[in-house]
This record gives C-alpha cells, sequence and structure tokens, in this order.
C-alpha cells in the first residue's frame, strides 16, 4: 500500500507540473561515477605515477570527503546511491545472476528529480537490472544510453542500448559515452526549459584491460610500475579524467559550469592490489580499503573551494543531500524509508551542525560483513580503530572484548531488519505494457543441481555475457522465478549454438501448468573470442562469440509467480546445446 500511495504522489505531481508547464529551479546536476576506480587511483591522494588533474580540479574547487564509504562491489554500490537506502533493502544482494536487480518500487533520485521538473539522462553502466520494472527509463530516466549487465566485453566499437534499442556504437566506450552525456547536456540547456540531472556512470577501469592505443602507448612500457595490469588500470583512469575534462569543458563553453552542481566518486575499491593510500583491503573486501572511496563535489554558487569534510559520510546520503540542493521537500513523503540523511549543512560549512553519532553497514553475504563507528570498523573477529591504526594492522577484538560484542550486537540488530536469512532472486516481470519483448539471459538462471554437475556457466560463477555450457546431465536444468502481469500468449525465442552430435536435442520450457517442446533441428557453431586487452588477467574471462535464435513457438502463461524451467528432454549427443538466452514476446 505504501509502494502503491508514493506511486500515485508522483504520477499526480507529473501531471500538475506538466498541466501548469513548472519547472524546477534547482541547479543543474552532473554525476560521475567509474567502476573499480580505488581511493588511490589519483594523484590528489598521493599516487606518484597516475595524472588525474580533472578528478583534482573537482576537489580543489570544491569539498572533499575525508571519509566518503560505500559497497565492496558494483550493483549494490549503484542501488544504494539511487535509493538512499542500504542495498539489501531493495533487492539488490550481489553482482550477476539476478541478485542485482533492484525492485521496481524503490524510488530513485532520478524519480524524485524528474517529478520535480529535471530532465534527466544516465550514460554508462547501470547494473541494476535490464527489464521493466528494473530499467533505468523505468526508474526515472528519460535518456539511458549504455549497457544493463554488470561490465562490457567490448570496449571498441560496443553495441550499446538506447532507451531499450540497441546500437552499433563506434570508438571506445568511455568517449562514446562521454559523447551522448555532452549530446544531453547541450540539447537541454539551448532547450532552456528545465535543469537536467546528469548521471554518467563509466565503466572504466573495471576489466577488461582494454586500453586506447594512444593512451596504452603512454604506459605500455613504464617500468616505474611493474605490473603491466596495474599500468592498463591507470592507463583507463586517465582516460576517464580526460573524458571528465571534456564534460567539464562543454559546461564551461556553455557557461554553466558554475551553475552546475558536479560531484564525482567511485563504487568500490580497486580491482588488483595497487597503491591504495596504506588501507586494507581492495574490491569485494569490507574492509577500509574495499569501502572508502573519494567524494568531491564543486558547486561555487554555495560549496567553498578546498573544503575537507571530516565526518564519515555514505552513498546512502546523495539522494537526501541532492532533494534539499534541488528544492524538494516533504521527501520522507515520496520515499521509501531512507538509511541516509541529508548532508547538505556539511557541505555548506555550517558550523552549527553537529554530525549525529551513526554506524554505517557493509554486507556482501551472510559471512562477511563489518560495521563502521566514526572510528571503529569491526567484523565478526577483528576490530580495529581506525584513526590509531588506518592499515588495519592491530586487531583490538580481544583487547577490547565488551567494545567488540557491542559492535557485533549492533550489527546483528541491523541485519536482523535490513537483510533477509539468504539472497532473495526477485522474480523476471514478463508482460508490461511499457515492455513487450523480455530477453532473460542464461547468466541470470540458476542452474541445477549446481556448477560441475553436469551443467555448467562458460565461465564460474555466470557472470555477464556467459551463457550454459556442458551440459551432460539429463536430470540437469536452469530455472528462473518470473511473475507474470499479464496471461495470455507470448512467442518464444531460443538463442543458442549447437554442435552437429547435438542436433536433434529437445528441451522442455515450463511456467506453471504451461509447457512448450524445442527441438533443435540446425547446427550453428561459432568459436568463442576473447576481449581485445592489452594484458590479459584471467584467460577466457570475457569471451563472446555469435549465437543463433530460434522461433520456439508458443508459450500461454497464466497470470502469477512461477519458476520458469528449461530442461533436457532428449539428448542425443554427450552434450545439449549451449544457451544464451531466452525472449518472450507478448502477442
Amino acid at each position: 500500500d505504501l509502494h502503491l500511495s508514493i506511486r500515485r504522489q508522483r504520477q499526480m505531481c507529473i501531471r500538475d507540473s506538466l498541466t501548469a508547464g513548472v519547472f524546477a529551479a534547482g541547479p543543474n546536476i552532473v554525476m560521475v561515477m567509474t567502476d573499480d576506480q580505488g581511493y588511490g587511483d589519483l594523484s590528489l591522494h598521493g599516487n606518484p605515477w597516475i595524472k588525474t588533474p580533472n578528478m583534482d580540479r573537482i576537489a580543489n574547487e570544491g569539498a572533499q570527503f575525508d571519509r566518503f564509504f560505500v559497497q565492496p562491489s558494483c550493483a549494490p554500490t549503484r542501488a544504494a546511491l539511487l535509493s538512499g537506502r542500504f542495498p539489501t533493502r531493495t533487492g539488490v544482494t550481489g553482482v550477476t545472476r539476478g541478485y542485482e536487480f533492484m525492485r521496481g518500487e524503490e524510488v530513485t533520485i532520478a524519480e524524485l528529480l524528474r517529478d520535480a521538473g529535471y530532465a534527466t539522462g544516465c550514460f554508462g553502466k547501470w547494473h541494476n537490472g535490464g527489464n521493466w520494472p528494473y530499467h533505468p527509463n523505468a526508474q526515472g530516466f528519460d535518456e539511458f544510453v549504455g549497457f544493463c549487465g554488470g561490465h562490457w566485453n567490448d570496449y571498441f566499437d560496443p553495441i550499446l542500448e538506447r532507451n531499450g534499442t540497441s546500437f552499433q556504437a563506434h570508438g571506445f566506450i568511455a568517449d562514446i559515452i562521454t559523447d551522448y552525456a555532452i549530446e544531453f547536456i547541450e540539447r537541454e540547456h539551448e532547450a532552456d526549459e528545465r535543469p537536467f540531472f546528469c548521471y554518467v556512470p563509466y565503466n572504466t577501469p573495471h576489466t577488461p584491460a582494454s586500453v586506447p592505443v594512444d593512451k596504452w602507448r603512454q604506459w605500455a612500457d613504464r617500468t616505474d610500475v611493474e605490473d603491466p595490469f596495474n599500468r592498463a588500470m591507470y592507463a583507463l583512469v586517465e582516460n576517464v579524467d580526460d573524458n571528465m575534462g571534456r564534460l567539464l569543458a562543454k559546461l564551461e563553453e556553455l557557461e554553466i559550469l558554475d551553475d552546475t552542481v558536479f560531484i564525482f566518486l567511485t563504487d568500490n575499491g580497486p580491482n588488483s592490489a595497487r597503491f591504495n593510500g596504506g588501507m586494507l583491503g581492495r574490491k569485494a573486501t569490507v574492509h577500509e580499503g574495499g569501502v572508502r572511496v573519494p567524494l568531491f563535489v564543486r558547486w561555487p554558487e554555495r560549496i567553498q573551494a578546498g573544503l575537507m569534510v571530516k565526518p564519515n559520510v555514505a552513498h546512502i546520503d546523495l539522494l537526501p543531500t541532492l532533494s534539499r540542493i534541488a528544492g524538494i521537500e516533504n521527501l520522507e513523503g515520496k520515499t521509501l524509508p531512507l538509511d541516509g540523511m541529508d548532508v547538505t549543512p556539511l557541505l555548506y560549512g555550517q558550523d552549527d551542525f553537529e554530525m549525529p553519532e551513526r554506524n554505517l553497514f557493509v554486507w556482501r553475504k551472510p559471512e562477511s560483513w563489518s560495521i563502521r563507528t566514526s572510528r571503529y570498523r569491526a567484523t565478526e573477529t577483528m576490530l580495529h580503530d581506525l584513526w590509531e591504526d588506518p592499515g588495519q594492522k592491530n586487531n583490538l577484538a580481544k583487547a577490547q572484548p565488551q567494545f567488540h560484542a557491542e559492535l557485533v550486537e549492533n550489527y546483528r540488530g541491523w541485519e536482523a531488519q535490513a537483510t533477509d536469512e539468504a539472497p532473495v532472486l526477485l522474480p523476471l516481470p514478463i508482460g508490461y505494457e511499457e515492455w513487450p519483448t523480455v530477453t532473460l539471459k542464461a547468466h541470470e538462471m540458476d542452474i541445477f543441481p549446481g556448477i560441475d554437475e553436469g551443467i555448467n556457466y562458460s565461465g564460474k560463477k555466470g557472470f555477464a555475457h556467459q551463457w550454459i555450457e556442458r551440459w551432460s546431465n539429463p536430470e540437469a536444468y536452469a530455472a528462473r522465478p518470473i511473475k507474470v502481469l499479464a496471461g495470455g500468449r507470448y512467442r518464444v525465442r531460443l538463442r543458442y549454438a549447437c554442435p552437429e552430435d547435438a542436433v536433434g536435442s529437445v528441451f522442455r520450457l515450463s511456467a506453471g501448468s504451461a509447457s512448450l517442446d524445442i527441438p533443435i533441428q540446425d547446427s550453428w557453431v561459432s568459436a568463442p573470442h576473447g576481449a581485445a586487452e592489452q594484458v590479459i588477467k584471467t584467460q577466457g574471462a570475457y569471451l563472446s562469440r555469435e549465437w543463433r535464435d530460434l522461433d520456439a513457438g508458443e508459450l500461454v502463461l497464466a497470470e502469477g509467480t512461477h519458476s520458469l524451467e528449461l530442461r533436457a528432454v532428449k539428448m542425443p549427443g554427450v552434450e545439449m546445446p549451449n544457451i544464451k538466452a531466452l525472449i518472450f514476446e507478448r502477442l
């Protein structure tokens, strides 16, 4: 009921604003986030090898947050940033297999700004679901150009999407993303009707280590950075910095830079063992080095240049803070209950504001978590004083057992009301009028009885772009919960590859009482190929290949929630064909 009430209220606000021709009076907002760039991947933070003049500029001409915290991986940070809530509340408990989907009823900062009269655009990596109502266009963005998965495996001339439609792009992916962001800024500035919110979540320096030729030429033979993978990551960071410079230059050219709130942050710690300010941990760890990242905010109208914000701030605070900056009132009636707080008093340098004591929580999985006070970080077995021991070298858990137990108990209390006992997979919705064609990718299905039990993903964990292969167990199957919004007839296509000896295989697709047998009558073989990487970190990790689409027939789906299952009915060869996706088109 609360979710429905919020949705109706927002719809009424949009209708009333459009009818009255009222647009927001707040400043333009540009928010740039990079992917897998750590705290130490900036010259400003003491890195002696890298040059990041544009990122440093935002800090020097605005506010630097000394201790800003996120989650240890991509999708959870994005969900918290967008919703103002800890990611477990939004349905996001992982980075792949559908566990990265953010519930459609979550109210995002984009929805709040759009409803307040802003033009909204997202350019880059979304990573919170690729079908309605998880898609960026369903979560408040008028314009989306980029991709929705956890990573992209082809940085040169990639196939991207624009508002749900795929297109062939040309160039290097970060440059392309910047081009579309600039196009959006120019268009909205020329229209001169309303302010804009331009969210630019770059997908670099995430792997693969694919670097533009001119940038790699500057780093390939550097001997001062021994690890070639780290050289590639630094080259990608500098490419992003160059592109940030293009955004700043465009805003200056349009004479709106100083009227724009420009935000820079990253989504988690570094994706390799490299310089990180002496902190313990990196990406995917719950320690300081995995979750403490840069946050810089430039807005000369209200923020003093060179301001250093000392109190702990987190990703969940950006939604209420930006809402305040944009002049959005009565926030508690427009969102689900927020975990974050408005920290504009810190940005505005209000001397009479005292940050309340609070704890911040990191949840990666049930057995991997931490709690952060203003001074300490604790896990189940560790306690560190981050003021006296920033490198987390001295474990105080045994020296201060009572205090450690209090923090663990505090975490357990939060965990009981903010997480499920086990991660819950959100169902894939089928039947929205706004999204008549739904693609269920193979890596978004769970496989049973399990990995290496006669069925596998092409990679270990089923990351984006991978497929189901080595299906040799006739009893094995793939499944995914679905929610059918509109019962009726759906045309089904199967995206597959099949060697000659597997021709004649038959799959059975079922959901509830409906089932469809799918015979494979034609072979389709295409060799995988890797990404164009200068440095290969994990052999075969980013494979891609050509696939064939088979019109499999019609499936009559009943309204409601079902387990969609793909099973083997006939296996003439040693393995079933490889599966890339199932596509459902409402008839």
